[in-house]
């Protein structure tokens, strides 16, 4: 299976697994608060920016919010309306 395969969401999932430094077999939930695994604002910025070259996709400096990178589920609504569009 290629990564492309993979919905949006488990492609999320994998580079906050990598990015989080957390085993690929360790499950995360989609609602799961991402700053209790360890998301802070250094790597809020390298997962835009992964997430940005990963979907071809600009984040908006008015998207940029914590509360919009809390979940994966919550990144996963705003890269679905980002590859949608």
């Amino acid at each position: 299976m290629t990564v492309f395969s993979l919905t949006i969401e488990k492609r999320i999932e994998l580079k906050v697994k990598e990015i989080l430094e957390i085993s690929e077999n360790q499950e995360i939930g989609y609602k799961e608060d991402l700053s209790i695994l360890g998301l802070d604002s250094l790597k809020s910025i390298s997962l835009v920016v992964e997430l940005e070259m990963l979907f071809d996709i600009a984040f908006e400096d008015e998207e940029l919010l914590m509360q919009n990178f809390s979940s994966i589920e919550k990144i996963a609504q705003l890269v679905n309306e980002k590859v949608n569009n």
